[in-house]
Order: structure tokens, then sequence, then C-alpha cells
């Protein structure tokens, strides 16, 4: 792609674990990460008639999504992304009480580095915008901890 159409291109990336810090506190945000699968970043017909190219895993118990899309889609869906606009959230845990957090919007959208290359917070890849990464890729974190050797020397131990 070149560095023209890059321009026309936002690569966003959220998880659906918490409200407002994983992603954006908004109407659109919370339909998509939320319960209604038929428009959401999980829905492969959707994610193809938006022309939205998406790379999906999960991180623990949360899934998480890198997604590369054309900035006119971004401009009619979810233009606050494109702002530096500042919104807060809160979080009640045992230790601490309520404490308050403050973000921007465009804290969920990433840029290329110098090699061109795009990854979010976690080093998840974001897809090449073109016509055949169009849809839903699912990812798996080679990062991502998993304990196979000491489940293989269980089932050594028990044979």
């Amino acid at each position: 792609m070149s560095a023209e159409n890059k321009k026309d291109v936002v690569y966003f990336s959220v998880n659906n674990w918490f409200c407002g810090r994983d992603y954006p506190d908004t109407p659109n945000f919370r339909k998509w990460l939320g319960n209604d699968l038929k428009q959401s970043f999980s829905n492969n017909d959707w994610v193809k008639e938006n022309k939205l190219c998406v790379n999906a895993g999960n991180i623990d118990m949360s899934s998480n999504y890198t997604i590369t899309a054309p900035k006119e889609w971004v401009e009619q869906n979810c233009p606050e992304l494109l702002t530096d606009n500042e919104y807060s959230y809160d979080i009640i845990s045992s230790l601490e009480g309520r404490v308050t957090y403050k973000k921007k919007f465009s804290d969920f959208v990433f840029h290329p580095n110098e090699d061109g290359d795009v990854e979010d917070k976690f080093g998840w890849p974001f897809l090449e915008y073109c016509e055949e990464n169009i849809g839903i890729h699912y990812y798996e974190d080679p990062n991502e901890y998993c304990d196979e050797d000491e489940e293989d020397g269980e089932d050594a131990e028990n044979e």
C-alpha cells in the first residue's frame, strides 16, 4: 500500500474486557463489543459488509481486536477516535474503592513505526488494508503464556 493510501486508513485496537479502559464507552463500541453478535467485531459477515480487516483472538479471558478500517468508515461510525477528546471512567476495587481515570479516544488509535509496521499495546499486528484481508483473521499471540510442557509432564507421569 502506498504512503498516500495509508493516510486513508485508521488502525485501532479494542478489547472487550472493561468498558472505558479497554474500549471507548460509546453506544457503538458497547454494541460492537457487547452481546449483539449481529453487529460486532466477531461477526465475519458484519465485518465484511463494513469492509474491515480484523485480527481477533483471546488474551486470558477477553477478546482482543486489531482493526484496520477505511478512514471514511471511522469518520462515519466512531469519529471520536480521530480526536484527542478526553473522557473519564471509574473502577471500583475492594482495595482502593472508586478511582476515576482519564483517557483520550485517540489512545485506541495506532500508527506505523519507522519500518511501516503497526502493533497495538499488546504487540498484536494490524493487517494491511487490502481486499484479501477484509474479514476476520484469527490471531494466536506467540507470546501468550501456555503451559504445554507442564501438561505433557503430567501426562507422562500418569502413564
